[in-house]
Parts: structure tokens; sequence; C-alpha cells
């Protein structure tokens, strides 16, 4: 590095002698962003040339330099740093410039969206940058391509301590009998290669890399597309995405939280997935977070401070999975199922209902039969069950005309206090049936299932009852049991960018997206019992991040649009890589307050989001309590990260929302006369907008504030003791 700075330093002495002051600028700013982004004198750069370009041409390609192409008099090239005063010095230029690509910050426009770069910058109030040194961020993914440059640090040493892969066999971890575990050490000595992220038995190739990339990637490897938390430790879990062992997930947590305590750092895990076994989408479960697996998550996640689990919501939000309606008296309903695809291994159809105490005990059940192909005809239904007894295994078989169309057992049990859950499993006898859920009495429940059968439906010359045919909606499509957990901070996605610069240098643009807009795929809440999820929303759609370096060829000649300028970063979306931004943000905040609980976690990012006229009101469940912000997390908004917190509930704003122009009155009665009180307020980005001194036990704002969000810190006696979020819309 001291070469790298004495060349370039020489590099400007002697242009500030030769020429003017354009070229004097250009060279110091190249100086500045070398050093500042740590470039070795060998690595290459991009830079604006204005002057003869045929001779530009012949100066850059003699350095060993690529000419790109030129526009009037202004050429664009590619050389090594050590080799830029081999052509400034001919008189046929007459400016150089770095790239607006490159002079920008180097980070995809995430980091803007998610209000991440005053973070790493440290802009005040906060005291210091945050860049997730000290905290470990685990996944459970597909893998990662350990030796791509963003994982590794300036010295060239993988920042991945720990990888367990589920595909190999040997050495597993210690308590495990699967798997193959690899230490920091066998990584950076070559021992680790027959983990990938490329060759994985499912169709999601490199899908852990990215949402890692997304997360903890330091742009490293071509100075570009830096994730939230770079500088954070990485555990990874590689996941055998076809595989079918339920507890290989909470074994995954449970190692990843183990790691993370032995090293003494906090941990927040991403989890960008959900419900796929067997390569066939299930989502089945009460999606409430009151499961058994879900409640063990919640008890790792808890067991210590310094932890926290951040989630994808799903990309179901446009597909009409999910049934819930209330069932009338004397009324009849029905709904059709059709058998899973024939890769599943097998035809089974499992329905799975539930609802309260309440709800279920006056419901009546059966299942019927629809023959679809050739021809549409109904095939006859078994007897109508109800939830009582409860747990008697239930075993039936459905005739037509004496010949047997399938068979089929039921349970009827209480998984949990408050909840009931009907479950029925099918085996069909053909593939030419759909199966009725027939339904009857008076009561609700909500089941959720990718084969429930949506429209179009034969016509009522065909299908004589469908005027009782109850369609599947989009509604609560939030993926699976524990991304309804309370804790969890459960993600949704928006679109981050519409356009970039593909590989070849090819412009890539999308006009169907609308950057900031909740992408259609995004699942919804509510959780079953009417909770609000997803938590927040945060860059999904068209982020860029790091690919697996195998992966490339497949890429470049298969989507080539996919792959951005330098061939290490490729365009993917969903709230698979919304999750990661927000893991980085709760990475963040674990840096600057590491013995924070998992609540406190995801208070502070819910309760500190960004509104917007995209949100609208909050909360919702669309986008949640509203866009992720990790300035306004970190700040310390709704009392939680701030030093000397007293009472979060000790002032109180009315009304809130408000609108612009309109009487704002801040209750802070809770104190006493004789406290010296301040009340400041600062915008969104961190910048103090207003300061009144505090004289009676109210305050009247007469409000001029233009719309958007705002935070009302309180401090009583020199200290800090709340803060209140205000909305104006």
């Amino acid at each position: 590095m001291k070469k790298l700075i004495h060349l370039l330093a020489l590099s400007f002495i002697i242009l500030t002698s030769a020429f003017g002051q354009n070229l004097t600028e250009a060279n110091f700013s190249l100086y500045k962003f070398a050093h500042q982004n740590e470039l070795k004198n060998n690595a290459s750069v991009e830079v604006l040339i204005q002057g003869d370009v045929e001779t530009i041409k012949q100066l850059v390609v003699s350095a060993g330099g690529k000419f790109e192409y030129s526009a009037g008099d202004i050429s664009k090239v590619t050389i090594k740093l050590q080799n830029i005063e081999k052509i400034t010095s001919s008189k046929s230029i007459e400016r150089l410039e770095i790239t607006s690509r490159n002079a920008r910050p180097l980070n995809d426009t995430m980091l803007k969206n998610n209000n991440v770069i005053l973070v790493h910058s440290g802009q005040a109030p906060l005291t210091q940058g945050y860049d997730g040194t000290g905290v470990v961020v685990g996944f459970i993914d597909t893998g990662i391509d350990f030796a791509h440059g963003d994982f590794r640090d300036s010295l060239g040493h993988s920042r991945v301590k720990f990888l367990w892969d589920h595909n190999l066999t040997g050495n597993p971890p210690t308590g495990y009998s699967y798997g193959k575990e690899f230490t920091n050490t066998d990584i950076d000595n070559g021992l680790a290669a027959a983990s990938s992220d490329v060759n994985n038995c499912s169709n999601y190739a490199g899908h852990g890399t990215h949402t890692a990339g997304v997360a903890v990637g330091n742009g490293l490897a071509s100075n570009s597309y830096k994730g939230v938390a770079p500088k954070a430790d990485i555990i990874m879990v590689a996941m055998s995405w076809c595989g079918t062992d339920p507890f290989s997930f909470t074994d995954a947590i449970n190692y990843i939280y183990t790691k993370a305590l032995a090293m003494g750092k906090p941990c927040v895990i991403n989890i960008s997935l959900g419900g796929l076994v067997g390569g066939v989408n299930q989502t089945y479960g009460s999606h409430d977070g009151m499961d058994l697996q879900a409640q063990m998550i919640n008890n790792l996640m808890n067991a210590h401070t310094g932890r926290a689990i951040v989630a994808a919501a799903g990309n179901d939000g446009y597909n009409p999975y999910h049934l819930g309606y209330t069932v009338a008296p004397n009324d009849t309903n029905f709904t059709l199922f059709t058998p899973p695809p024939t890769f599943a291994g097998n035809n089974i159809i499992n329905i799975q209902l539930y609802g309260s105490v309440a709800d279920m005990t006056n419901l009546s059940f059966s299942i019927g039969a629809d023959e679809v192909t050739p021809v549409y005809s109904f095939r006859g239904k078994i007897h109508f069950s109800t939830m009582f007894p409860l747990g008697p295994l239930r075993n039936d078989t459905l005739f037509n005309a004496g010949h047997r169309i399938g068979v089929m057992q039921s349970i009827a049990s209480q998984p949990y206090a408050g909840t009931y859950k009907m479950e029925f499993v099918i085996q069909p006898d053909s593939l030419t049936y759909d199966w009725r859920l027939i339904v009857t009495g008076s009561g609700k429940f909500d089941s959720w299932n990718y084969g429930m059968v949506s429209l179009p439906l034969p016509p009522p010359s065909v299908m004589h009852d469908s005027i009782h045919y109850k369609l599947p909606d989009s509604k609560q499509t939030i993926c699976t049991s524990f991304q309804c957990l309370d804790n969890v901070v459960t993600v949704g996605n928006y679109t981050n960018r519409r356009s970039y610069l593909s590989c070849g240098g090819i412009p890539y643009t999308d006009f169907s997206k609308v950057p900031g807009r909740i992408d259609a795929s995004s699942s919804v809440g509510p959780t079953r019992d009417g909770r609000t999820k997803p938590d927040v929303v945060s860059p999904g759609d068209m982020t860029i991040a790091a690919i697996p370096l195998g992966y490339y060829r497949y890429v470049a000649s298969c989507c080539t649009d996919n792959l951005t300028l330098d061939s290490l970063h490729v365009r993917d979306g969903g709230t698979s890589a919304a999750s990661p931004s927000v893991a980085g943000i709760a990475a963040l905040y674990l840096q600057k307050n590491p013995n924070a609980t998992a609540a406190q976690v995801r208070a502070a990012i819910d309760g500190c989001t960004t509104i917007d006229a995209f949100t609208g009101t909050v909360p919702n469940n669309i986008y949640g309590y509203g866009k992720a912000n990790a300035f306004t997390t970190l700040v310390g908004c709704s009392g939680l990260g701030v030093e000397n917190i007293v009472n979060t509930n000790t002032i109180s704003i009315y009304p809130n929302p408000t609108t612009s122009g309109s009487i704002v009155t801040i209750d802070i009665s809770n104190f006493k006369a004789k406290d010296k009180m301040e009340l400041t307020i600062y915008n969104a980005l961190g910048e103090q907008v207003k300061s009144i001194t505090v004289a009676s036990s109210s305050v009247q704002l007469n409000n001029s504030l233009p719309s958007g969000v705002y935070f009302c810190n309180l401090m009583v006696n020199g200290r800090m003791v709340t803060t209140k979020k205000l909305v104006i819309l």
C-alpha cells in the first residue's frame, strides 16, 4: 500500500508541475480513490480521458490497457494504476476523470435505499461508523463460493469462519452425525474445495452466494456492490434443499449460534428459504409461529442476548394458495385439490386445516373426488366427520360403482392450547381426479396448499354445484410458520432499481419495474392469528450481489443480461434478496448494541422505518411497518439503541400521523417541572430540523414540516431518555 501511495503521490507532483488544473485534480482524485479503497498498484481502474481519440487509443494499448469506446473527444479506457503516468505525460490528453460508476460509493443502490451509507460513514448523531465488525452473520442457504473476492479480507484471507455442508459426508461437526464441516483454516488451506454453491441438488445454485453478498459482501472482488455489513464474520450452513430431514433446519440454527457464542460475538442469522421439501414448495403448518419447530427456533434465538433472526417472507404474493372462509350454518362449500407433480416422488395430497377451538368445534368435513379428464364428472364422497373425538386415526376408502378411486386417512388434534387441526392424507389411484375438501356446519378455518384449484372452473352446466365453490386467495401468504414468530424480523420485497450496465457493457433496463414499489411476488400477511407480517420491506427485486465464480459460464451463456459488467456479480431478486439486507442492518445494530435481545433488534428495525407514498399508512400487511432504514434504526428511534434509556413511553404525540400545517401536541407530563428538558426533532436522514426548550407539560408545534418521518428526541437534564416517531402525511 505504501508503494501505491508513493507512486500516486509522485505522479501527482509530476503532473502538477507539467500540466494544468484539470489533470492535477484528476490525478488527485485517482490517488484518493485508490487510497480509500485500498487498491494495489496493479489494480485496474476505469477512467474517462478527453483528447485526441486515436492518440489515446495508441497510448492506452501500448501501456497494457484496454480502449473501451469513445464519444466525441472523450474516451473510456481501463488501465492499471501503475501505468497511468505513462499516458498522462502526453500533451494530447487534456483531461482525465474517474468514471462516475467508480466514483460513487462502491455499492448497489440497495445501500442507498436502505440508508446504509450514513451508518458506514458515522453520520451524526452517530459517534462512529458501523460496518459489522465483531458480529457474526450466519446463513442457512445453498452454500457459498468462499473463493469470491467479496468474502475475503484485504489480505486475501477468507471471512468464512465455519462452513457446514449438508450435501457432503465425512467430518461432521461435533454433536452431529451428518454433513461435513470446514473451518476458516481449512478454507484458507484449500481443503474445502468439495463444498460448492454450484452443484447443489436443487435448481437454486448460487442462491447462498448472492444472499451472503447482499448482507456481508465487501466489494473487494471488483470494487463494486458492497453489502450492508462488509466486515462481519460469516458462518454458512449449506442445506440440501432436496433433503427431507425436518431437523436439519433447527440443527443449522443451533450450530451457528453455538459457534458465535464460542467466538464471543453477537450473531444474526439470515434465512432466505421456506417450505421446500423434495424439490416441491410445501408451505404447510399453522402460520402462527406456535408449532414446535417454530417454538424451538424461538427458544434458540432467546437463549442468549446478542441474537437475532431475519427471514424472507416468501414470494407468493400473487399465488392463491391460502384458503380461509366463514362457513354459514346449513351451507356446504367445497374446494378442489390436485395431486402434486410426479417429480415429487409420490402423488399424496396433504390437506391441513387450522382454527380456534370455538371456530372448529361445529364444523364437519368430507373428502370427495371429481374426474377431470377425459370428461368432467363428480365421483362421490366419504361420510362427514367432526373434530371429535380427537386423536384416533380414521381410515376411509372412496369407491365409485364398485371401483376404488383412492384411500385416505384423517386425524383431528389439538396441537397446542386454543387451536384445533384437522388433517387429511389422500393417496389417489389415478391422476385423472381432483379431490374435494367439503365443509359444512358453522365456523371458520385456514389452510395453505399449492395444489388448490383456482380459475377457470368447469361451467355450471357441467359442475352443477359450482355456486358453492370456494376459491383460494393470495392473502396470508407468509411462507411458513417460523416467519410468523414475533421476534423474527420477516422481510418483504420492493423493487431496488430498474437498470444497470450488464456484461459486455450493454445497458439493461426493465421498464416494468418501479423502484420503491412492492413487488407483486412479495408475500403478505397477516399471520393466522392476525398479527402484522411482514415486519418491514427492503430492496429485493433487481438487487445485485456476488455470483459463484464457477457459475459464470452458465449465466453468461443462458442469460447474459443477468450478469454485471465485472462478470462477478449477478442480478437477482425476491424476498431472498431483500432479507439479507435487513440481516445486515441487524448486524450493524448488534455491533452498536451487542447485548440487545432479539425483541429489541426487531423493535428497533420495525420502529425506525421509512414511510412514503408507496407504503401508505403503516402498519399494513403488505409493507409491514415500512421500509427498512439502517440509519434511523441505529440512531435509536422508539428509544431503542439510545444510551441511558429511562422509559420509552414517557411522552405521547397526538395526532400522529398528522398532516402538514396542523397543530401537534407533545405531552411530557410524566416529568417533573424542575427537570430541564429540550426537544430536538430529526428527519429520516438524521438532520436536526427543530430544537425547542420545554417550559411546560406539553409542547405544541405549529407544524411547518413537510411530509415525511421524524424522530422527536427528549433530553432531560442533559441525557437522552426517549424518542418518538412522528409521521406527517
